[in-house]
């Protein structure tokens, strides 16, 4: 039979985990006032990823339970921010994509000048 170990966290400990949680709180509203391109939804991403890793190791207790635990519950954080950063990179170049596959190479061929017509319309 396994035993629990408790553990017990001084308070300082809690209080140095909520002053960081409101520094990066407020980090996260000064990075929203300025414009850094595409790498805003990878800043906000990261400071997130930051908040939610101190809010699951300190106050879930992960930091003090099973350390594989631990590295699944950071690992599907990570990944979770790399799949939805890459999805927004792939979201922010689409334009880009329809502006070079858009344009006509020729606008003045023939087959722009017949209508397609289908089997209906017989």
């Amino acid at each position: 039979m396994t035993e629990n170990k408790h553990h017990i966290i001084p308070l300082r400990v809690y209080i140095i985990v909520f002053v960081i949680l409101l520094s990066m709180t407020a980090l996260t509203v000064i990075t929203a006032q300025y414009d850094f391109g595409s790498f805003n939804i990878i800043l906000a991403l990261m400071i997130a990823s930051f908040k939610s890793s101190l809010v699951l190791l300190f106050f879930m207790h992960l930091y003090y339970d099973n350390k594989i635990n631990l590295i699944f519950i950071l690992g599907s954080v990570l990944f979770l921010a790399i799949f939805i950063g890459i999805t927004m990179i792939d979201t922010n170049q689409r334009t880009t994509l329809y502006e070079i596959r858009g344009k006509l190479v020729d606008e003045q061929a023939p087959i722009y000048d017949n209508p397609i017509t289908t089997d209906s319309d017989h």
